[in-house]
């Protein structure tokens, strides 16, 4: 990801947050020399060896070659984003543009199939959303039939990557004058779409 200075997320830790908050994301990997690409919840955590990537895919999908291939994978988290109308700023003669945060992470892949190993991935990806519903009862795998859950697993190959590279970016008008980045702030806010707030909001932070 073409990150210029003024952009690159250097806290580790923000990244992290970013990647949590945003959980769906684009998984990808080289297979056959194209590239395939999927879209996909997935969990990034911090951990004593490192960060550590975790989902899963239908057995079906090309991509269970690359993962079983131990191959190089790449995860794309993208967190708030917004068009940013040049009629916004104080200055003249700007252009328009796209305000937006995304974190990268890639490394090699390894397979995870076995049955206890993949219920334990599956309550790892779906417990912070189903208690982000409460005080609705959270969803388990163990209200499944045994039987039916035993023929779902089947179906899904779960994958781990071992961090080895992440690149995050923040595009917030870091590069434009405090009155410009306000009257864009103020123009994301007044349109206020939920895309809109949360990228204002971003970008007061970052003034």
């Amino acid at each position: 990801m073409y990150t210029p200075p003024a952009f690159k997320l250097t806290d580790r830790a923000r990244a992290l947050e970013i990647a949590v908050e945003h959980p769906f994301g684009v998984f990808a990997a080289i297979l056959d020399g194209g590239i395939e690409i999927t879209h996909l919840p997935m969990k990034l955590s911090e951990e004593a060896a490192g960060l550590r990537l975790v989902g899963h895919v239908a057995r079906a999908n090309p991509l269970v070659r690359a993962i079983e291939a131990g191959s190089i994978g790449t995860a794309v988290f993208s967190g708030p984003h917004a068009y940013i109308s040049p009629d916004w700023y104080e200055s003249e003669n700007q252009v328009p543009t796209w305000n937006y945060v995304a974190v990268h992470v890639s490394g090699p892949l390894s397979a995870i199939t076995e049955d206890d190993a993949m219920k334990d991935l599956l309550a790892e990806l779906t417990a912070p959303h189903e208690g982000d519903l409460a005080p609705k009862p959270a969803w388990t795998h163990g209200k499944m039939p045994v039987d039916l859950l035993g023929r779902m697993l089947k179906g899904i190959v779960g994958f781990e990557m071992r961090v080895e590279n992440l690149i995050a970016k923040t595009k917030l008008g870091q590069n434009k004058a405090a009155a410009d980045s306000l009257g864009a702030i103020t123009g994301l806010e007044a349109r206020g779409g939920s895309g809109d707030l949360a990228t204002a909001a971003l970008m007061r932070e970052s003034l």
